[in-house]
């Protein structure tokens, strides 16, 4: 369930990171396979394991961030478990995608695989218009 004004105040600026509804869709993905682990449903085993390698290191380095006070395209929030840093990390991709693949292109490319351009229209259309 959605609060209707935090969903306005997300699409108010869609380039700040933050938007609670592509973060709980992140959530509703995530949890396709019936785990909420920070890894939706992937076709293949080598899927998973590009995957988890790519999210550990990056989920480690949003901890340090946090932890430090390091500078982050990502919301910090992210650093509270693998299925937040899941949902967090497709908000950046949406929403700050030239900032997110400058600064963690490997994280970036990750995301492209998952949400391919013309899956969501509307959003690659915003995103390429960013690039």
């Amino acid at each position: 369930m959605l609060a209707w004004d935090a969903a306005k105040r997300g699409a108010a600026d869609p380039s700040d990171g933050e938007n609670v509804v592509l973060h709980e869709f992140a959530h509703q993905l995530d949890f396709e396979n019936y785990n909420t682990d920070g890894a939706p449903a992937l076709a293949t085993r080598a899927e998973y394991k590009t995957w988890a390698r790519v999210m550990s290191s990056e989920f480690e380095a949003l901890r340090i961030a946090d932890e430090t006070g390091g500078s982050t395209v990502l919301d910090t929030y992210g650093a509270t478990n693998p299925a937040e840093f899941f949902a967090v990390a497709a908000e950046a991709f949406f929403e700050r995608p030239r900032a997110l693949r400058a600064k963690h292109p490997k994280l970036y490319a990750e995301l492209v695989r998952f949400f391919p351009p013309g899956s969501f229209p509307l959003f690659h259309r915003a995103r390429d218009n960013l690039a």
